[in-house]
């Protein structure tokens, strides 16, 4: 008998796809979820997502209330006719995935990028606060 070290964030991954391929139902359209990895570097947080297939008009990004929201639908292919489908394994429909933005971050300085089918959003890291002084004057 082997010993196995529990990973609880690929239990949290596998339960995610079961629950989105649930949710997705059956027919023709579906809901999907591609994957993010997210890392730093000194200067921003960077997010990549796997979007294959999709182009810049496909693709919209909004920030509000402290949360950046990156939506698309991919459809599925007209040309070819319900009865003629042997298998359909590629996911279609709307997907939105949201990320939660750090505390003064400057929104317009958010960049995106889109290069062979990956997805990369550069947020950069918020200045650091400094302590704002005020000056006292003196009255005779």
């Amino acid at each position: 008998m082997s010993i196995v070290r529990w990973d609880p964030w690929g239990e949290l991954a596998a339960m995610q796809r079961d629950v989105s391929r649930t949710l997705a139902g059956t027919g023709s359209s579906s809901s999907w979820l591609p994957p993010a990895d997210i890392f730093r570097t000194d200067e921003a947080f960077v997010i990549r997502m796997d979007v294959p297939g999709m182009r810049e008009p496909d693709l919209q990004i909004a920030v509000e209330d402290g949360q950046m929201t990156v939506s698309l639908e991919r459809h599925a292919d007209e040309k070819v006719a319900d009865d003629q489908w042997i298998r359909r394994e590629r996911s279609v429909g709307r997907f939105e995935r949201s990320f939660s933005l750090p505390e003064g971050v400057e929104h317009e300085q958010i960049t995106a990028n889109l290069d062979a089918g990956v997805l990369e959003l550069r947020v950069p890291k918020p200045r650091e606060k400094q302590p704002h002084r005020i000056p006292i004057t003196a009255t005779a």
